[in-house]
């Protein structure tokens, strides 16, 4: 969870202690639909996965974007 954290954090500009599984586009004032597409590259960076087109709309809170990466095996 920290890396997700720090990759959250950094691309939204907000300190990792500020995230947790429920963070969502509500508690982050930069987590727009731009924020969106940046997150999920960065996420794609990091953990060296492909976030399908399907995948982009499950994602809801932190904690959807770590069950994502579970189901990938990277965490």
């Amino acid at each position: 969870m920290d890396r997700l954290k720090k990759v959250v954090a950094e691309t939204f500009e907000t300190a990792p202690d500020s995230i947790n599984m429920e963070t969502s586009p509500v508690d982050i004032e930069m987590w727009d639909s731009l924020g969106q597409l940046e997150l999920i590259l960065a996420i794609e960076e990091e953990f060296r996965v492909t976030i399908e087109i399907s995948e982009m709309f499950e994602i809801m809170t932190v904690g959807d974007i770590y069950k994502i990466l579970q189901r990938k095996g990277v965490i």
